[in-house]
């Protein structure tokens, strides 16, 4: 009595078949993602343009003088220092006791006291009043009559030579110096000689030197 038994084809061909291949530590979630390599080159390119810039930058900084001339690289030691900012400290103490008071401000039409309201307000106030002042003037006839203007009749033309018409500007050949004696002059003038009254002697007015 015979028994057959009957063998799978694929251990027929040993030769075609493909070896399976098992892999230690084969894990599906790490074989999905990509495999990612370090580019040397790029990170070799990468140090080259750092140092260019690098390079370039130390290149276009300023040097020493520009540092000094720009405040930002100091020389003076801490007594010249404190000596600069006593003299620019009086400097501008004697800049700002020169500088016209509030008063001097407002009657110079600098310093407003009004709001911008108020000084239309005060503008229609002084159009109407000089409108009603110019309605009453006289015409030409009353003025006639009373002698103030007077037309002659006829008309006199006669020929004039060509000649310069423009006036004398003596000031405008001043020197510094001379304009300052003026100004030294006026301020000797008014603070001795000019009679002023007492409350009113702060509303006198100074030229600077």
């Amino acid at each position: 009595m015979r028994f057959q038994i009957g063998l799978p084809s694929t251990m027929e061909n040993k030769e075609n078949t493909r070896p399976f291949v098992i892999r230690e530590g084969d894990d599906s979630d790490q074989s999905d993602g990509p495999i990612c390599y370090r580019d040397e080159d790029a990170d070799r390119a990468a140090k080259i343009a750092r140092k260019e810039s690098l390079s370039i930058k130390l290149a276009l900084r300023p040097d020493r003088q520009e540092l000094i001339n720009r405040n930002i690289l100091q020389l003076q030691s801490d007594n010249e220092k404190q000596e600069s900012k006593e003299a620019i400290g009086a400097r501008l103490i004697r800049r700002l006791s020169m500088r016209p008071t509030a008063e001097e401000l407002v009657e110079r039409n600098i310093l407003k006291t009004q709001s911008p309201a108020e000084e239309k307000k005060q503008k229609e106030e002084k159009k109407r009043y000089l409108l009603r002042k110019l309605s009453f003037r006289p015409t030409v006839d009353e003025l006639k009559e009373k002698k103030i203007i007077r037309f002659n009749d006829y008309i006199e033309v006669t020929q004039a030579h060509d000649y310069d018409r423009r006036a004398d500007k003596p000031w405008t050949r001043l020197t510094p110096k001379d304009k300052a004696a003026i100004r030294k002059e006026l301020n000797e003038f008014k603070s001795s000689e000019m009679a002023v009254h007492e409350g009113s002697r702060h509303l006198t007015r100074f030229h600077r030197p």
